[in-house]
């Protein structure tokens, strides 16, 4: 196989996703996933919207019928997206994380090829992290592909809320929800280094929700349901994190730091808690704080100290997800605004010429 082609694959995924740098780890992943056929329509295919199958024939001069077979069967295994327009298969492509990372677990199957993928990826996270060492972000970029959402529960009507750092809001307004098994705690699970957080709890809206469904990646739940997940997830004391989109999501995953790579990366590596955060930190009243403890028990972020018994908030790693004031016994913390109040791009496009020009910069 041609390291050039799957090179050239890295850069493209490098410029649309969560930084693909090139390694041999990567370039092993990557041959893993995509059989050269596979790897060129990859390449030549829009990563921006989605495309009749006959445009990228006629772009690299290939027969359409094959074309739309191998990227139907690329879909399939999770590699693109497709959608249905003028009652047929349109393709897009998709970032390698997060996008075809979490498609190749979301189904929670123990099978010999899902052991290998982990066991790549694996490989490949570590590589990265390596070669990070200290820098301030995970991922190199100002402009990061997700972001948290504060459980709702947490935001009080005197509060300046916008309506996208309301969970609820997305999942009322969208056509087709579905869950599927959490990917990076199933991912840890074949490696044998799970944790004790639910799996069925991460969610996908809207038009990934429908790709989702069609293709067995996941189940279509109500409306209700996905509430009741978001509930249950809070009680578990997990964080929920979102496409860092307004007008759309395409998910509410629902994280720990032990599993999920994007939040790992930051609390391990002390990045700008900005690059993922809500427009919200922790806050305590003292007067009202028992100095229980039960915050710095359920802060994964390890964001929360006491202070001669009484809990002192540290705002460059307190992400806002709400989880402590959810779970303070004396309702002693609350949620406030943040004075560097950051609004994601409106739509996915946007998302994507935000990051390409921040690394062009």
């Amino acid at each position: 196989m041609s390291d050039e082609l799957y090179d050239r694959l890295a850069d493209i995924f490098n410029m649309i996703g969560f930084g693909s740098r090139k390694s041999p780890e990567l370039r092993n992943l990557l041959k893993s996933l995509f059989n050269e056929e596979e790897a060129n329509l990859a390449l030549n295919l829009s990563p921006m919207a989605p495309e009749a199958p006959v445009n990228l024939a006629q772009r690299i001069g290939a027969d359409p019928a094959r074309v739309a077979q191998v990227l139907n069967e690329m879909a399939d295994k999770g590699l693109i997206y497709s959608t249905i327009k003028n009652g047929e298969n349109w393709y897009k492509l998709i970032q390698l994380v997060p996008g075809i990372f979490e498609l190749q677990f979301m189904k929670g199957e123990f099978t010999p090829r899902a052991k290998e993928l982990a066991g790549l990826f694996d490989a490949y996270f570590h590589a990265r992290l390596a070669t990070l060492g200290s820098t301030p972000s995970p991922s190199g970029e100002s402009i990061h592909f997700a972001r948290v959402i504060p459980i709702e529960k947490t935001i009080t009507p005197t509060m300046n809320v916008f309506p996208f750092e309301v969970a609820s809001k997305y999942v009322q307004e969208a056509q087709v929800i579905t869950v599927s098994v959490c990917y990076c705690r199933h991912e840890k699970r074949l490696l044998d280094h799970g944790c004790q957080y639910p799996d069925d709890v991460c969610l996908q809206l809207g038009p990934f929700a429908e790709f989702v469904k069609n293709r067995g990646f996941g189940k279509e739940i109500s409306k209700a349901e996905a509430l009741d997940i978001l509930k249950r997830s809070a009680d578990a004391g997990l964080i929920h994190t979102s496409s860092n989109t307004q007008e759309r999501i395409d998910f509410i995953c629902n994280c720990c730091t032990c599993c999920c790579g994007i939040l790992q990366g930051v609390s391990l590596f002390h990045a700008p808690v900005r690059t993922v955060s809500s427009n919200y930190q922790a806050a305590v009243d003292r007067d009202a704080c028992s100095g229980c403890g039960e915050c710095l028990d359920r802060c994964q972020m390890k964001a929360v100290t006491l202070e001669e018994e009484v809990a002192v908030i540290n705002p460059d790693r307190c992400i806002g997800c709400g989880v402590c004031v959810y779970h303070c016994p004396t309702e002693a913390m609350t949620l406030e605004s943040r004075p560097d109040f950051l609004e994601p791009p409106k739509s996915f496009r946007e998302l994507i010429a935000k990051q390409a020009a921040a690394k062009a910069s």
